[in-house]
């Protein structure tokens, strides 16, 4: 027992290593190539996990070469773009000046419901209003508005608001993130001063942010 304890604690240890060197992907977002490397490397994991009278390097050396495949792959699609459509393929315009091409839509084996569902997902109801709407190689859908429908920037208000940032996170859970304070130029002095004045303490915080405007958010911890 121990021993298979072992095994899968090392196989487990070298599939994480091996997902994460292939780069920083959510599941839905990998390609083909990278998809089928994964499972692949789950089925390679699962057999000297199951039987421990096969050698581990049996699992690990394929997976090795898996991850070096993978490697050159993405290597390939960053130097050619007719490597990178083979891969991958090619993003198709399904909806062209608000009508559906319904002819790009059979060829990528899409439903008119799952159209109409992806595009509710996006708060869009009206395909009048869609100039176009790309299905992009990973699956996912990207969707251009005319310009009469798409939302007003306050740029086209004439208006010029302060560029506020990205927040970054003081406090998580009670506990100071001592970088982030010393990104901003801050002290823990500072932190415990500007809470004082809600008559809190840092163990009392739940979530604390500051931007580049210096605009503070702070959330309490609710009451158990």
């Amino acid at each position: 027992m121990q021993l298979v304890f072992v095994r899968a604690l090392i196989l487990y240890v070298i599939i994480v290593v091996a997902m994460r060197v292939m780069g920083k992907r959510q599941l839905g977002q990998l390609s083909a190539s990278e998809f089928v490397v994964a499972m692949m490397m789950s089925e390679l994991a699962s057999v000297p996990m199951q039987d421990t009278g096969i050698p581990l390097l049996y699992g690990i050396i394929p997976i090795a070469l898996l991850v070096g495949l993978e490697f050159l792959a993405t290597f390939g699609e960053l130097k050619s773009i007719r490597f990178r459509a083979l891969l991958s393929g090619r993003p198709s315009i399904i909806v062209r000046e608000g009508k559906i091409d319904q002819r790009a839509l059979h060829k990528n084996r899409m439903s008119v419901d799952e159209l109409i569902e992806e595009l509710r997902k996006k708060d869009i109801t009206d395909l009048r209003k869609l100039r176009y709407v790309i299905l992009e190689p990973g699956g996912k859908i990207s969707t251009v508005l005319y310009c009469a429908d798409s939302p007003a920037t306050p740029r086209d208000l004439g208006q010029n608001p302060v560029e506020k940032g990205l927040p970054i996170t003081l406090i998580s859970d009670g506990r100071i993130i001592g970088h982030n304070l010393e990104k901003r130029g801050l002290d823990r002095a500072w932190l415990e001063k500007t809470l004082t004045t809600s008559g809190r303490v840092p163990s009392e915080i739940f979530l604390m942010t500051i931007d580049d405007s210096g605009s503070v958010f702070v959330e309490p911890k609710e009451e158990e």
